[in-house]
This record gives structure tokens, sequence and C-alpha cells, in this order.
């Protein structure tokens, strides 16, 4: 299912894990391997907002919370992916990405929703 690839993928992007993502992209549209390594955000939660999958097509709207180069920031996005019979294996084809900037001071609550100050939690540095 989509939303399972969908899950999957965020957690090989929090934990760098190149070969999973390059494995779980559609090869017309997967980018190179060095694309995918050097510095990437911290990737903090995913929220699922809702997904449907006919095979061979599906798809994922998603809102992810990440956080680089000390900035918060939100990745909003409705991702396509494509059900292969041969590979019987869902691949992530591309998406329609808004990115946008969070502004959270150190006393404010952490975007994470841990209920924490982010200085205490996320933007620990």
């Amino acid at each position: 299912m989509p939303e399972a690839l969908m899950r999957a993928r965020f957690t090989a992007f929090a934990l760098g894990m190149t070969e999973v993502l390059l494995a779980t992209w559609a090869p017309e549209t997967r980018p190179p391997r060095h694309a995918l390594e050097g510095a990437q955000p911290r990737w903090l939660r995913l929220d699922i907002e809702a997904s449907e999958a006919q095979p061979p097509e599906g798809w994922v709207r998603f809102q992810a919370l990440g956080r680089q180069d000390g900035r918060f920031f939100t990745l909003q996005e409705t991702s396509r992916f494509r059900f292969d019979d041969a590979a019987h294996q869902w691949f992530y084809v591309d998406g329609d990405a808004q990115w946008r900037s969070l502004s959270a001071g150190r006393n404010t609550s952490c975007p994470c929703g841990s209920g924490f100050k982010a200085k205490r939690c996320c933007a620990r540095d």
C-alpha cells in the first residue's frame, strides 16, 4: 500500500538509508545516488492526511516536519505511486510539494508536538 511505503520512505529519509530510497523510487524519476547523500534535513514527524490505492496507481497526502540549519520547516506533499505487477511492489513516482518555514522561538512549544519547549526538545543544538 502507498501509505505504508510512504511511512517506510520517511523513516529511510530520517535515518539516511539511501539504498531503501533508491529501491522504492520508480526508475524513470529516480535521482542519482549523490543527490540523496550528504547534508539532509533532520526529519522529526510525519502526519499522513489521506491516501488512496487503486492499482496500478495510488497517492498519499502528508505533512512532514523537519529542521535544517537551525530552522524548522514543513513539507506538504501529495505523492504519486505506481504498483509494478512484475516486481509485486509499489514505487514512488513523484509529488507536488510545498515547503514552508516555521517560526519557533526557544521558549515556544516545540513544533514536533512533544509538549516541551523547543529549546528543551528538537531545537537543542
